[in-house]
């Protein structure tokens, strides 16, 4: 279901929760003043070795420090499946439970209601996902439904809040009500909203004052709830809440730990993970390219509608082809943007309105039931489920209704009616068209790409337009995906091949075969490793010895007061005090099923989880109560799931090592085609781009493709006199992988040749260059080690010629990640 770049994610969030939660116990053994301090250095997070850098460190309402980071994520990219993997991972590696509350809080209207819409609906794989979390017991609320404490004791509520209704200054999530009332003492305990307040400062109340005449309340509020359980927070479109006023309120909320997603991260977030534009191009996510289809007769907007029209049919008698052949069933969308759509504004000079739109199109031949208007007044597509079959909506006319949040995949074109070059709309509206049906591509090549008609203004700034809007969507790596088309049909910036620069095949045809790890067949024969073929097989999940040493370490800690999220008991009777109490936050069932889901994703195959969940079931099952394993369910699978990981991971290196001493596996330079790898013969770039680069291998490269550290490494190493040449590795196939010993392939950043001083080929320097805040981490940990085992092989490179005769393989080569900031420092030592 998750496409490779989510799994990456994914496991970004999973190892920020485990380093947490690890950090979270350290502390809690700590004395009084070392917790302090530790607050002061920004809370748990100063504890884990991997994120203490991350600069953002903020306080809740009542100054305790708290984790807040943010996921880089394309429009596209799927931020509503993320954020759901995220609760998902919260729950089971965090907080330990299946129950508590959940806060998500969205920026746009459309988003709310479509994510609203899904998690409500059973059949959908969200809500699947959230009931495997909460053992079938979710609740999905909005802002004004009743919500009871034992609600939130029970089931995992998921809260789904605008952000307007968050902020302080609007008062809609602070206002006292009575749907709330058994979170807080009664009315006349005076005594327990003093004490409560003391736990909790920030709780709004009736009057600031406490006095003999004037007792102060807390209000019974819903803002005062969600303070009240230290929530997980997910916030859609974080850079929207990243002023100090928006923070302060995310603050005011006493989150235990803010998760945002956003396209387009401000400066000073604390960034988890990235998602690049490239990642979803080659995961199929997005409709590319995007063809700009200039207008036939400038101003007219009835010849655009006809060439919108002609393209639509176009693409519906492909995609009904696509239907009789592969049964993938397609409708295309044009999105027609107009000027204007209120009831009294039709028939104003020079301004063309929704209905003219829709009776042109009518008067043209388009059923009128196929044509429906999305504006602020009129919504004719929200009974519409746009992707059924049931529905029959081509043509949907707006102004600017579709620009915040909307989502079909089926919307293949965009007309833009206004002047593209005053109308700020447009540059929202473009996103609305890339989505990939299915995140799948058809084959098909007019269905696997998107198109925008426009009436007026100049190709340059239409463009320029359209880039923009591709930086808003967090895809301006892919900016140079946009190819511009007279009305006849012919490119205007058509996509070009380029080759290898002619000096560097004559002089250094050698530099251009990199080597692979290969299994060796026979003499002189090789075929590719693979991990499916070579590792996995040989994975041995034989663990009686090592579950029984684990269990050893494990039984003393069960049962014991010492780690989980707490949740404060504020409905009390009589005899009960507030002051710092608390309780643990809820239990999941220990039994097989559970252990063996929480395995599921270290060991494949069901049968052995299992059989191995079964083993430590019944062994804990004797000495400990229901009651005490159901409570640490959580706490117990994290730490066995944690040592079968690493078991796993020690067999991988094992296992792989062992083929190497064998001479099973061995670092192989080949020019076979099969089993070999040359640097492709040609790359693709966009228009007629002016060379940037002197040294990069190919005739030209597209600079703007490349992100800011990209463009930092490729600066540094262009000022070096001993390059021969130097090219971006692309994350895409037919390009530089390799094969280490876990499953996913590493696809390093550049590749650069060096020579020495008589000009001859010296080395070939493989790197991959990595952010700040990834520096550390368990990926970049495993491709520094992959890298190191390759390059202690360099006096034993293979090297096997099938093709050519004429050319001397090199087998010298180096290998390094290097972590941001240390890049010109490595690669000056390396290439000066």
């Amino acid at each position: 279901m998750l496409k490779d770049y989510q799994k990456k994610v994914v496991k970004e969030i999973e190892r920020f929760f485990n380093h947490l939660d690890s950090a979270r116990q350290k502390f809690e053994v700590m004395g009084a003043d070392m917790q302090s301090t530790v607050q002061s250095l920004g809370g748990f997070l100063a504890l884990t070795n991997e994120y203490k850098g991350y600069v953002d460190r903020p306080q809740t309402g009542i100054g305790a420090s708290y984790p807040r980071v943010c996921i880089k994520m394309p429009t596209g990219g799927g931020k509503t499946l993320i954020a759901i993997e995220t609760i998902r991972a919260y729950q089971n590696l965090f907080a330990k439970s299946k129950t508590g509350l959940v806060v998500w809080i969205t920026h746009r209207d459309q988003i709310y209601r479509q994510t609203i819409e899904n998690l409500q609906n059973k059949g959908h794989v969200y809500r699947q996902l959230l009931d495997q979390a909460s053992g079938n017991r979710t609740l999905i609320i909005e802002k004004g439904q009743a919500l009871r404490k034992q609600d939130v004791d029970e089931n995992l509520v998921v809260l789904m809040l605008m952000i307007q209704s968050a902020r302080k200054d609007t008062n809609k999530i602070f206002e006292d009500s009575g749907g709330y009332t058994d979170f807080f003492p009664p009315e006349n305990r005076y005594d327990l909203h003093k004490e409560l307040l003391g736990v909790i400062p920030n709780l709004d109340r009736t009057v600031d004052t406490d006095t003999l005449y004037e007792r102060a309340q807390i209000k019974t509020s819903l803002g005062n709830v969600i303070r009240s359980l230290n929530p997980l927070v997910i916030m859609d479109e974080l850079h929207t809440m990243f002023t100090d006023t928006a923070k302060e309120t995310l603050d005011g909320l006493n989150p235990s730990v803010v998760i945002g997603l956003s396209a387009t991260p401000r400066q000073g977030m604390n960034i988890l993970s990235e998602v690049s534009g490239r990642d979803l191009k080659v995961a199929d996510m997005i409709k590319l390219d995007m063809h700009l289809i200039p207008p036939v007769q400038k101003d007219d907007w009835r010849s655009m509608l006809i060439a919108v029209k002609a393209k639509r049919d176009a693409l519906e008698n492909s995609a009904t082809k696509l239907e009789r052949n592969k049964g993938v069933y397609i409708r295309p969308i044009a999105l027609i943007q107009v000027e204007r759509t209120g009831k009294d504004q039709r028939g104003q000079k020079h301004f063309v309105h929704s209905e003219d739109v829709r009776e042109f199109l009518t008067a043209s031949g388009v059923p009128k039931h196929t044509i429906a208007v999305k504006s602020s007044s009129l919504d004719e597509i929200k009974q519409q489920k746009l992707l059924s079959k049931e529905s029959e909506i081509r043509y949907i006319i707006t102004k600017e209704a579709l620009k915040e949040g909307w989502d079909c995949s089926f919307a293949y074109i965009l007309g833009v009616i206004p002047n593209a070059k005053s109308d700020s709309s447009m540059t929202q509206l473009v996103g609305r068209v890339l989505r990939q049906p299915y995140a799948k591509k058809t084959g098909v090549a007019e269905l696997d790409e998107s198109y925008v008609f426009f009436r007026s203004g100049n190709v340059k700034e239409v463009l320029e337009k359209i880039q923009a809007g591709f930086d808003d969507e967090g895809l301006g790596d892919l900016k140079l995906g946009i190819a511009v088309r007279d009305h006849s049909g012919k490119t205007l910036n058509p996509t070009r091949n380029v080759g290898i620069r002619k000096e560097i095949k004559e002089q250094y045809p050698e530099s251009l075969f990199l080597p692979m790890w290969l299994v060796k067949q026979g003499k002189g024969l090789y075929r590719k490793f693979s991990y499916d073929t070579d590792i996995r097989p040989r994975l041995s999940w034989d663990v009686q010895k090592e579950t029984k040493q684990w269990l050893k370490e494990l039984i003393p800690t069960i049962g014991k007061p010492r780690r989980g999220p707490k949740e404060r008991i504020i409905t009390l009777n009589k005899e009960a005090r507030i002051g710092g109490s608390v309780k643990d936050r809820g239990s999941v069932k220990f039994d097989e099923l559970y252990i063996t889901r929480r395995f599921s994703e270290t060991i494949e195959n069901a049968f052995i989880a299992h059989e191995i969940a079964e083993g430590i079931v019944s062994k804990l099952s004797v000495q400990f109560s229901a009651e005490v394993l159901d409570t640490d369910s959580g706490y117990i699978a994290r730490e066995i799931e944690r040592h079968l990981l690493e078991f796993r991971k020690k067999q991988e290196q094992g296992i792989f090592e062992n083929l190497v001493k064998s001479d099973s596996l061995e670092l192989v330079v080949s020019d076979d085609a099969e089993s070999g790898f040359s640097m492709p013969d040609k790359d693709s770039v966009a228009g007629n781009i002016p060379p940037v680069y002197t040294l990069n291998l190919y005739e030209a490269i597209e600079p703007d493709s490349m992100n800011t550290l990209e463009q930092e490494v490729a600066d540094i190493i262009e000022e070096s006199h001993n390059v021969v040449w130097w090219a971006r590795n692309k994350p895409q196939k037919g390009w530089y992988a390799v094969q280490g010993w876990q499953r996913d392939k590493i696809r390093p950043d550049f590749v650069i040749a060096r020579k020495n001083d008589k000009g001859e080929l010296e080395f070939v320097y493989v790197v991959e260059s990595k952010g700040e805040h990834l520096a550390g981490n368990e990926d970049t940990k495993y491709k520094t080690a992959v890298f190191e085992k390759m390059n202690t092989m360099r006096r034993s490179v293979q090297k096997t010629q099938v093709r050519t005769t004429t050319v001397k393989l090199n087998d010298q080569f180096k290998f390094e990640v290097i972590p941001e900031g240390k890049e010109e420092i490595q690669l000056k030592k390396e290439l000066n």
